[in-house]
């Protein structure tokens, strides 16, 4: 076959290798083609032909696709007319929330954006600012073999930093500096704490930020290299701050590095000098009457406190006095800056900076516990969120962030949490402690000013009378200063006269005073004797200085002393859709990319929390925000696609096609509930939502047929404006967008159900009650949100027009994308729930507080002493080799699994390690379970190594559990079995399997498929499940399904059971309860009277006369025509009941006649033919007696025969018996058939078979948080969590798997947590990078327990790859080493066919004077490198490799549709090439691998973001067999970051080395990469070309010989057709 297709296909394929420079158009892209084919460059498949760039239309949004988080590809330049941040500014005495109305944090525009943007140009440094910019000079005493031996010159740090600073600390040259490696090779190697100058300390600051900044290199590790020097090194610059010689913009870097030293508390060097900034000896600058409060609060403190009073009192070194002063110093420098700052007309980028980012550190020194303990009560001494609002500077328009970044302080600051234990206060406790304040108000007014006649009122007024604002200003305002000066030191804890600024204040009162009074003597001197009016008692008039002090003094009284506002009753009332004011709110969410040069008002995810409530609370404002991000992206990339215009009577209309929107028919409210008790807005609000489906392509109309219950719509209402837009989507700013295209309104919807035509139900969950949908009308009744409802409702009130009935368009999204809303809705369910709690050892750790190893296993009361590991274990010696620090183990000889171990503890374990343990293994037989194939259990056949042990073993114990799996290290593998030594020791337990993509979640479960796990346990929830590589359908119907198909065949089984008992027409199978019955009265019985018989028997068959004719009666008995089956008992009693009457009636005894005719019976019965015929069987062990007496032999005819060996009576009688398990274990799964039976409906099926049946219950992070409601509601329960991609998934999305279930009297019934993911590979993506970087929304809660320290198992031995591609990753993990199958099997021992190396760094020059090309922003190309992988592919598809086994892969979306097209044009068409097997980005193919790798860097002028190692790593370690990179040496060479993996690459030529005279197929060279003499070595793209041509065109010549003669030609190998390829 393969000879008659060649002849067909060498005049197209010699006519197209002939022409390999002909430009090529691209095929044409359908509206339903992927997104990223749609927007890419029309000529990106030219080879050698430069790319030009993409013509959108007014009506196509010209960006391109989004990448999955690369920090690179989403990095755009800072225009110059930024827009603010976040959101809206609140008026600084409205004293707004920390979040606004929306939930979101609020952020205003730092005029310090437009400095930071206008001075680096968004711009990264490139190659030439590296090779040939301004430090290129300098660069050259660090970097090289030159600066091997050169002497450090202080003078060139003085030299670099007066640059620097001269350039206002440009951002671009700083990235410069730091991607010379000139931290880590020139600054920290040479850093002296005594002789270090300025310049050295600040240089160092300023490139630890840039690293933090950056995000994707470490930032700690230059240091932890020589952590020695950090602690002098800090004190330095804590002297350099506080010797006054920096200017503002230098203390805002200062500040910044304070920030990112307390927010890496991690680092044991950073953690030893941060904490003691903020312990208890700063107290020494407390109010007296407060620290004494604060004293008696906790018993130890007063101890403490006097073991610091010694050594602080008079402190006597530098260090020391830091330690107490520092703090205390820092504030009251800032409110003196914020007081002179307030004198100014204008501020600038500087002033705003210092401001800022000093208040972001107070914000990190509060939402951490280590530091609020002894740093909060600073901040309530100083009053620092009420005298900055009162300031004049918080009057400024453009203090708009510092107000917001004031609202998050001040929550902060009143947070509800009890600073001494750690413990979240009560909103009773809450009340209890804002009362105690009233109280201590009216106390110190009736001690102190008892005949006050203005305070009277207060102190016998009721408390709760007093509390409001209202009411406080009414009683404070008339106050004098004296009198608030008195209660502001005795309430407020603030003494004027020790505050410097209030100090400063009150004297320039003073003055002013003196100044009115010294004005008004002399006017009065002035006047006449007699013309001067009598004294009399003048009205004191205030001055504007005392005015000012007194407002102050009662504003910080009012806001100590009023009702706290609680955030949880806020964001109940908050809508949880985004509305066209949030999405098109640039303000609120950023449209330019975040630089990390300014703060935010957003929370941050970090190391620690300070309750549950607040993990929650940071979560869900980020979360929202990136989805509503992300909304808008679809917004902006669908509306314009319908080209929205006015039609002829006015109405908007909408001409064009989208894939994803559709004009909406009609919209109608169905129905409002009515508000539940104690809240306003409706329980419940459900609308119907119609559109038509007329002219839709056939694809397009089946998604949108195949919306589902819960998930989410958009509703639009789109005014045309009269001139439609037709300029370039990209250039319009977010704000302009909605305006050019008329959105006025934006409303999400839930889907509950979608009917077509006829009323049928089409989104039936149960795909076999599905129904063909009918006509091109559809109906989704949905539910709003009814927060947003009644809002809307309320502006209608106030005159405003009604939103619903005007919405004109729908929108819906991809399912994956699309989970937003149940995500919020669970976290803020959960904020709101008392019951949310996780397990009691894991509560510390998840805030980040206490012992990092207090979960593991062996620490807990819970360990097991003793395991069943069943087939872990293959055999002996594996015990032997798996337990290396086992201080003994005994192991009998001659074990043969499945094994047992008893763990026994040894004296002698050192306090805080794992104990000495001495193990002791046994055995045990698996009882038979039937005679069937399919009974016997399915084994183990991996050879678990001694760390892979150690997980599993972890695993089953109780306790958290972390995995680092590197790849190909087998944590699958380790996690099913888990999962399977769980199901078998812990029958009584369920176990959830979380995953973060549905592919990760399928290899799982098809492994576990294979398991010794009966399958009807087994459930897969989730749309992934059609992914699913099974004939078996494991989805929650498919289960339903399967369990009703159950019973039906389970109770034919019982029916041929009865028939084979002659029990015609007793409905034995009628039912699931029948089939119970019967088994009790007749299989039960039938086996216990064949045990009773074998008794009898015997086992020699002495006693087979006394059974075996009553068993041939019986049979008998059944044969005969008209038998009722009556049993062979009754007829023996009949039969002796006659012989007793006969002998009375003959008046003998009847005990005598009955022993004489039973001696003649047995007499008679010996020599009966059949009893010595079995006899004779017996004793030719032809038969036993267990063979000849088995009841059911018949209902077995269909096992494999003979059933019985015969060998001898113990064996039979195991068959025997496992034939008895096999009808017990068929019987039991009748009566679990039972439920399935009796109810009636898919739905409550579908509940019992979740809640109640599976135990093995299987879905991603995503669909958790969807059905967690309903889980909890259904009352279900679980014991166990494994978590896979734990490092890919969202820190909220890990926490909510863990609270599935309802607690046990505020307990977790979780007993088992274990996490499996690798914290060196990709994090979770996060598009936004505002929320990216600043936030740390990416951080996942695996990678977090990393950072503090949480004991892991680090798989060490990995056998994916071949060892020479292994060591470009292992470098990045704990002793990575190899299994023995990497270096003993042929595959990887041998070469690559037509390939010298295994892997190589292919240089590719620019291709037409042109390297890298972005035809769209952050759209990066490279022609050059497109052509030349797709060449390779060529060659090694012409060298006889599977075009299934090579995979493409690029560092960006831009190059992933390059090489699509370039593929489409040279390959996809002709089946001698055909196409990789995936053409995709690094990212998007983490968790997968494949046999070859061919890899575009794509970048010339900047490294991107392949500079995050942990995209590196992924990149390295998708290949098995060969790994072929393409870029650019010379940029990649000289980063730091990646230099373990290029000094590798630089051992080998930069230039694709082949073998072209190997002829197609398996090599015979071996695979070790070494000097080959027949080698030719590629020079260029142009040289690859013509050595392709020359190869194919022998080829092709060859296959016309072989074509025309039918046979074999010498002098070479047909090219590979698709019969000759592996399959």
């Amino acid at each position: 076959s393969c000879c008659i297709c060649w002849p067909k296909l060498i005049s197209n394929v010699m006519a197209s290798s002939e022409q390999p420079f002909v430009k090529a158009a691209s095929p044409a892209t359908a509206e339903g083609a992927p997104a990223e084919e749609q927007q890419k460059a029309s000529s990106a498949a030219t080879p050698f032909v430069k790319a030009s760039p993409p013509e959108p239309t007014a009506f196509v949004k010209a960006k391109a696709p989004s990448p999955p988080a690369p920090a690179e590809a989403t990095a755009a330049p800072l225009s110059e007319e930024r827009p603010a941040a976040f959101a809206k500014a609140a008026s600084p005495a409205d004293s707004p929330s920390p979040f606004s109305k929306a939930g979101s944090p609020v952020v205003a525009p730092p005029p310090q954006a437009e400095a930071a943007a206008s001075s680096s140009s968004g711009r990264k440094p490139t190659l030439r600012d590296v090779v040939a910019g301004e430090f290129s000079a300098f660069a050259r005493k660090w970097t090289g073999s030159a600066a091997e031996g050169k002497e450090f010159e202080p003078r060139v740090v003085e030299q670099i930093y007066s640059a620097l600073k001269a350039s206002g600390f440009n951002a671009n040259q700083v990235t410069t500096l730091e991607f010379n490696s000139y931290l880590e090779r020139y600054l920290w190697p040479h850093f002296d704490g005594e002789k270090a100058s300025t310049a050295h300390l600040l240089t160092v600051a300023l490139l630890i930020n840039e690293k933090v900044r950056e995000g994707s290199v470490s930032a700690w590790d230059t240091i932890a290299a020589r952590k020695e020097k950090f602690s002098s090194y800090f004190e330095r610059i804590l002297e350099l701050w506080k010797s006054r010689q920096l200017n503002l913009r230098e203390k805002s870097h200062v500040l910044q590095f304070f920030i990112n030293c307390f927010q890496s508390l991690e680092q044991d060097f950073v953690r030893e000098c941060c904490l003691r900034l903020t312990g208890l000896q700063s107290w020494f600058h407390l109010n007296d009457l407060h620290r004494e409060k604060l004293l008696s609060l906790n018993k130890k403190l007063p101890a403490f406190w006097k073991k610091v009073q010694k050594k602080y009192s008079e402190p006597k070194t530098q260090q020391a006095r830091h330690e107490r002063n520092f703090m205390a110093e820092l504030l009251d420098e800032f409110l003196a800056a914020f007081e002179e700052f307030g004198e100014r007309s204008f501020l600038g980028a500087e002033e705003l900076s210092y401001m800022e980012r000093t208040l972001e550190l107070m914000i990190d020194l509060l939402n951490q516990l280590p530091t609020r303990r002894f740093f909060r009560p600073l901040m309530v001494d100083k009053h620092i969120v009420v005298r900055c609002r009162r300031s004049k500077v918080a009057q400024l328009p453009e203090a708009r962030l510092i107000n917001q970044l004031l609202g998050i302080l001040r929550y902060y600051e009143n947070f509800e949490i009890d600073d001494n234990s750690g413990k979240p206060l009560t909103r009773r406790r809450v009340t209890d402690l804002h009362y105690e304040r009233l109280q201590l108000l009216q106390r110190v007014c009736f001690q102190e000013f008892p005949d006050h006649p203005g305070l009277k009122a207060l102190y016998l007024s009721n408390v709760a009378n007093l509390d409001t604002r209202e009411a406080l200003l009414k009683h404070l305002e008339p106050l004098p200063l004296d009198v608030l000066k008195v209660l502001s030191a005795k309430v407020s804890y603030l003494d004027v006269s020790k505050d410097p600024v209030l100090a400063a204040m009150e004297q320039k009162v003073k003055l002013a005073i003196e100044a009115q009074e010294k004005l008004e003597a002399e006017k009065e001197q002035a006047q006449p004797e007699g013309a001067r009016p009598k004294k009399k008692r003048k009205k004191k008039v205030k001055t504007e200085e005392e005015k000012r002090l007194v407002d102050l003094l009662v504003e910080i009284l009012v806001n100590r002393l009023e009702r706290p506002v609680v955030q949880q009753d806020d964001i109940l009332k908050m809508p949880l859709y985004p509305t066209e004011e949030l999405v098109w709110d640039p303000n609120l969410v950023p449209e330019e990319h975040y630089t990390g040069d300014y703060s935010l008002a957003l929370p941050k995810l970090n190391l620690q929390f300070l309750t549950i409530h607040d993990y929650l609370l940071r979560n869900f404002n980020l979360f929202r925000l990136e989805s509503t991000y992300e909304i808008r992206e679809d917004l902006q990339d669908q509306i314009p696609r319908l080209k929205p215009s006015l039609g002829d009577e006015g109405k908007t209309i909408f001409p064009g096609q989208a894939r994803m929107s559709l004009p909406m028919v009609s919209i109608e409210v169905t129905n409002v509930k009515r508000p539940k008790v104690g809240e306003e807005v409706p329980s419940e609000v459900r609308a119907e939502v119609r559109w038509n489906l007329t002219g839709l392509l056939p694809h397009v109309r089946s998604e949108w047929d195949h919306l589902r219950e819960h998930d989410v719509i958009f509703l639009l209402r789109i005014d045309a404006p009269e001139e439609p837009y037709d300029g370039k989507i990209a250039e319009l700013s977010v704000s302009e967008f909605p305006e050019k295209f008329g959105v006025r309104a934006l409303r999400g919807a839930e889907i509950t159900e979608l009917l077509d035509d006829e009323g049928n139900v089409l989104s039936e969950p149960n795909p076999q009650e599905r129904k063909t949908p009918v006509g091109d009308i559809r109906v989704a009744r949905v539910l709003l949100d009814p927060a947003q409802y009644h809002l809307d409702l309320e502006n209608v009130a106030e005159g405003k027009s009604e939103v619903y009935s005007s919405l004109n368009l729908i929108m819906r999204r991809k399912p994956k994308e699309n989970n937003f809303k149940a995500i919020l809705q669970t976290i803020r369910s959960l904020m709101n729930n008392d019951d949310t709690v996780v397990p009691e050892w894991l509560h510390d750790l998840f805030l980040g507080y206490g012992d990092p190893g207090a979960a593991q296993y062996w620490k807990l009361p819970t360990a097991l002493t003793e395991i069943d590991f069943r087939d872990t274990f293959i055999d002996e010696d594996h015990i032997l080799e798996s337990f290396p620090e086992a201080e003994d183990i005994d192991v009998p000889e001659e074990l043969q699994r499945p094994f047992k171990l008893k763990f026994e503890k040894v004296e002698g374990s050192e306090p805080g390690k794992k104990p000495l343990e001495r193990v002791v293994a046994s055995a045990y037989a698996l009882p038979n379970m039937g005679p069937y194939p399919e009974c016997k259990p399915r084994e183990n056949t991996v050879r678990f190594t001694p760390v892979q042990v150690e997980a599993i073993r972890s695993g089953v114990n109780p306790g958290l559990t972390m995995v680092v799996g590197p790849p190909g290290t087998g944590k699958t593998d380790t996690a099913v079995q888990v999962v399977n030594l769980l199901f078998h020791n812990f029958p009584d337990q369920k176990i959830i399997l979380v995953a973060h993509s549905n592919q990760a979640l399928n290899d799982l479960f098809e492994k576990i498929i294979a398991l010794d796990i009966p399958e009807r346990y087994l459930l897969r929830m989730g749309r992934g499940i059609e992914e699913l590589d099974s004939k078996l359908d494991f989805s929650k119907w498919g289960r339903v399904n399967h369990m009703l198909q159950r019973r039906l065949d389970l109770l034919a089984k019982v029916e041929r059971l009865a028939a084979l008992f002659g029990l015609h027409g007793e409905d034995a199978a009628y039912t699931c309860e029948n089939a119970q019955h019967f088994f009790l009265h007749h299989v039960l019985f039938r086996w216990e009277q064949f045990r009773k018989n074998l008794s009898v028997a015997g086992r020699d068959g002495a006693g087979l006369h006394k059974v075996l004719p009553r068993v041939a009666q019986d049979k008998a008995a059944k044969r005969r025509k008209g038998a009722d089956g009556a049993s062979l008992e009754a007829a023996v009693e009949a039969a002796a009941e006659s012989s007793e009457a006969t002998s009375s009636e003959a008046g003998q005894p009847s005990e005598a006649a009955e022993a004489a005719a039973a001696r003649k019976r047995s007499a008679e019965l010996a020599d009966d033919a059949e009893v010595k015929k079995a006899r004779e069987q017996i004793a030719s062990k032809k038969n036993t007696t267990v063979s000849l007496l088995f009841p059911f032999a018949a209902f077995f005819a269909d096992a494999p025969q003979p059933l019985f060996p015969s060998d001898s009576y113990a064996a039979d009688l195991e068959v025997a018996e496992g034939c008895f398990r096999y009808l017990e274990n068929m019987f039991k799964e009748i009566e679990e058939c039972r439920a399935f039976e009796l109810l009636r409906n898919g739905h409550d099926r579908g509940n019992y078979l979740l809640t109640t049946h599976a135990r093995i219950i299987a879905m991603t992070c995503t669909h958790a948080a969807l059905t967690r409601s309903n889980l909890v509601n259904l009352s279900f329960k679980y014991d166990n969590l494994i978590m896979e991609e734990s490092a890919q998934i969202l820190e909220v999305e890990t926490f909510i798997p863990m609270l599935l279930q309802q607690s046990d009297n505020g307990v977790s019934r979780l007993k088992r947590v274990m996490f499996i993911g690798d914290h060196h590979q990709l994090p979770p993506v996060v598009k936004n990078r505002a929320f990216q970087k600043y936030g740390h929304l990416d951080q996942s809660l695996y990678a977090r327990f990393v950072r503090l320290r949480t004991p892991t198992v680090d798989l060490n031995l990995q056998g994916r790859a071949r060892p020479s591609i292994a060591e470009l990753y292992s470098w990045r993990y704990r002793d990575l080493g190899n299994l023995s199958n990497v270096l003993t099997a042929d595959k990887y021992r041998m070469a690559n066919p037509g390939l010298s190396y295994t892997h190589q760094f292919i240089n590719v020059e620019d291709f037409e004077g042109q390297g890298e090309s972005t035809p769209s922003p952050h759209f990066y190309q490279n022609l050059g490198e497109a052509e030349f992988c797709v060449a390779l592919f060529m060659y090694m598809r012409l060298m006889g490799i599977p075009a299934a086994k090579i995979s493409i892969l690029s560092t960006y979306n831009g190059q992933k549709a390059l090489l699509r097209d370039v593929v489409r044009q040279r390959c996809a068409w002709n089946p001698i090439f055909g196409e990789p097997s995936k053409i995709t980005t690094v990212d998007k193919f983490q968790g997968q691998q494949n046999d070859f790798i061919i890899v575009s860097l794509v970048r010339t002028r900047h490294v991107g973001h392949l500079r995050d190692v942990r995209r590196l790593v992924v990149t390295m370690s998708r290949a098995r067999l060969g790994l072929y990179v393409f870029g650019r040496f010379s940029l990649f060479e000289n980063c730091f970051e990646l230099t373990p993996v290029f000094s590798r690459f630089a051992k080998l030529p930069q230039q694709l080395s082949l073998e072209l005279d190997e002829a197609p197929g398996v090599t015979q060279r071996l695979g070790a990469d070494g000097e080959d003499n027949n080698r030719t070595l590629v020079e260029d793209l142009k040289h690859m070309w013509t050595l392709l041509q020359d190869k194919m065109k022998a080829q092709f010549q060859v296959a016309a010989q072989q074509a025309a003669g039918g046979g074999s030609a010498d002098g070479g190998a047909a090219p590979p057709g698709p019969a000759q390829e592996e399959s």
